[in-house]
C-alpha cells in the first residue's frame, strides 16, 4: 500500500464512506435476527414436523450475531482509521516543511541545528504511516470475514431449501419464505461489503 497525502486523504474520506455503508449491513443483519426468531418459532409449533430446521435456526442467530459484531469493529477501525490518516496528513506535511528547511539552511550558520528536528518529524511521519497501514490491513480482514460468513450463509441456503421441501405441506411455504430471506439478506451483506472493500482499494 502506498502513503503519502493523497492516500491518506482518500483513506480519511473513505474510512467515512464504509461507515455510511455499514448501516445498511447492520439493518440485514437484524433483520436475519428477526427471522432467526421467527424460524425458531415455527420449529418450536411444528415439533417432529420440521426439526431437521433447527440447526439451520441456530445458524441464522450465530451469522445475525456474528454480523453485528464484525460491523461495529468494522466502524471502531473506520474511525481509526480516519483519525489516523489525518495524522498521517499532518505528520507528511510537517516531515515535508522540514525537509525544504533543511535544504535551504545547508550553508547557514548553525544550520545543522535543524537536523535533529527535521530526523523526529520524519520519524513521527514513519511511525503514523505505519499505523495507517496496520489499520488497513485490519479493516481489510474484517471485511473479508463478514464476505467469509456470507458464503457460509449461501451454502446453508442450499441446504435449507432441501430442509424446506421435505417438511410437512403446511409448514413448507413458511420454511422457504425464511430460507428466500435469509438468501437475499446475505447477498445484500455480501454486495456491501465488496463495495467496501473496491473502495478502499481505489
Amino acid at each position: 500500500m502506498q502513503s503519502g497525502p493523497r492516500n491518506s486523504a482518500h483513506f480519511f474520506i473513505n474510512a467515512a464512506t464504509v461507515a455510511a455503508e455499514l448501516s445498511v449491513v447492520l439493518t440485514e443483519a437484524k433483520n436475519i435476527s428477526l427471522e432467526a426468531m421467527n424460524a425458531k418459532a415455527l420449529v418450536a409449533r411444528a415439533g417432529d414436523n420440521v426439526r431437521t430446521f433447527k440447526p439451520i435456526t441456530d445458524f441464522m442467530v450465530e451469522l445475525a450475531n456474528d454480523t453485528i459484531w464484525l460491523v461495529k469493529e468494522i466502524n471502531r477501525e473506520a474511525l481509526t482509521l480516519s483519525r489516523n490518516s489525518l495524522a498521517d496528513l499532518h505528520s507528511a506535511d510537517a516531515h515535508e516543511r522540514f525537509k525544504k528547511a533543511q535544504e535551504r539552511s545547508k550553508t547557514a550558520a548553525f544550520g545543522d541545528t535543524l537536523d535533529s528536528i527535521a530526523q523526529e518529524a520524519s520519524n513521527r511521519h514513519h511511525q503514523q504511516t505505519m499505523q495507517l497501514r496496520r489499520h488497513m490491513r485490519k479493516l481489510f480482514e474484517l471485511l473479508d470475514e463478514i464476505e467469509s460468513r456470507m458464503l457460509a450463509a449461501n451454502v446453508v441456503t442450499a441446504t435449507s431449501r432441501l430442509e424446506a421441501a421435505t417438511a410437512a405441506d403446511s409448514y413448507q411455504a413458511s420454511l422457504e419464505g425464511i430460507v428466500v430471506k435469509l438468501e437475499k439478506a446475505a447477498n445484500r451483506i455480501k454486495h456491501i461489503a465488496s463495495k467496501c472493500r473496491h473502495s478502499l482499494e481505489r
